[in-house]
């Protein structure tokens, strides 16, 4: 039996890019009028919006090509938007520690990258930078080698603990070159509607990043008409 997607596919075009875009759109506009967030917030949840555009074309191009890892890779993508998204969009104290969170990741990738070189003289370059990154970012409430915010801990002050690490494994099988990727060959009408199923998935945790958007908007600026400023604004 073939599965379609078409009413899906629908539903990601409709939200992405256009109407996620239209979002920020009015999102700006209503804030430079009243400042009630922080220039910093709205920028974070644009940075969002691109994120979830980028990922949406990514899956949607992985579904037209047929190709089942990257299917996974996109809908695990999803997965961890929807939860930042959502932990961000609860309250500004969450959106600012998962702000800060940049220069930890930051602060952590050149440690990671100073236990993969191998000459002397690189290690004692990535040492001098972690040592000038504490030194313009260290305060007293703020240590940039602190343990960075994980996507699991926040799942789970979200009540969504199950659903992220269940999900997160089942389509880190798919990307991963495990034995079930190396050794399984899935019959050609079997592989389409098991990429099929994966696309829906990713589809559906797409479209929860938006509604998580839309509600904080709403609660920001209270607009009854806000889904016909979404679809025809060009502000």
């Amino acid at each position: 039996m073939r599965v379609s997607t078409t009413r899906h596919r629908n539903a990601l075009n409709d939200a992405f890019p256009e109407m996620s875009l239209a979002l920020i759109r009015v999102l700006k506009r209503k804030n430079r009028r009243s400042r009630r967030i922080p220039r910093w917030r709205v920028r974070q949840v644009q940075n969002f919006v691109i994120a979830l555009n980028a990922t949406a074309f990514e899956l949607e191009r992985a579904r037209r090509e047929g190709r089942t890892a990257t299917l996974a890779w996109s809908v695990r993508n999803f997965l961890e938007l929807s939860i930042w998204t959502e932990y961000c969009c609860a309250s500004e104290k969450n959106s600012k520690r998962f702000k800060e969170d940049t220069s930890r990741d930051l602060f952590g990738m050149i440690a990671a990258a100073k236990g993969a070189v191998t000459t002397p003289e690189m290690q004692q370059t990535a040492d001098g930078i972690l040592q000038r990154l504490e030194r313009i970012f260290n305060t007293q409430s703020f240590k940039i080698s602190d343990e960075f915010k994980r996507v699991g801990k926040a799942a789970t002050e979200l009540g969504r603990e199950r659903e992220f690490f269940s999900r997160n494994k089942l389509y880190s099988k798919m990307v991963h070159p495990t034995a079930f990727i190396v050794n399984n060959k899935m019959p050609k009408r079997f592989a389409k509607r098991f990429q099929a199923a994966i696309f829906i998935d990713g589809v559906g945790l797409a479209l929860t990043s938006m509604v998580t958007m839309i509600d904080f908007f709403m609660t920001q600026f209270p607009d009854p008409n806000l889904k016909r400023k979404l679809n025809t604004s060009r502000l």
